[in-house]
């Protein structure tokens, strides 16, 4: 009886082991983007801290190649298409109300407010 019970337990100790793994492997892509997410607007508000203003291509320059990692995964996500990243990271500054936007000479410039 009693190895019964340390049989189950080992078992029980695996399948659960294993959900989580496959848990963690489910939600990884989102992980990796909410974290490639908050380095590259890190990167532009530190940018904007130090210059001032920027205009979108100074900002795709700056998140080019920005890369995010988890520890418990080899795998990794990179900025491939930076005007996109810039676009959504400066929408959603915008709505946090921490940059605004000037057209300057037909040129759209970012702000730190």
């Amino acid at each position: 009886m009693r190895y019964v019970i340390y049989v189950l337990s080992i078992a029980l100790i695996t399948v659960f082991l294993i959900i989580y793994g496959q848990a963690k492997e489910y939600y990884l892509p989102a992980e990796l983007t909410k974290r490639l997410y908050i380095k590259c607007k890190d990167k532009i508000l530190k940018y904007l801290y130090k210059n001032k203003s920027a205009t979108y291509k100074e900002l795709e320059k700056e998140i080019e190649g920005v890369t995010a990692k988890v520890f418990w995964s080899r795998k990794s996500m990179t900025v491939l298409e930076p005007n996109k990243m810039v676009r959504t990271v400066v929408e959603n500054l915008l709505k946090q109300d921490k940059i605004k936007i000037q057209d300057v000479n037909g040129k759209k410039i970012v702000v730190l407010k």
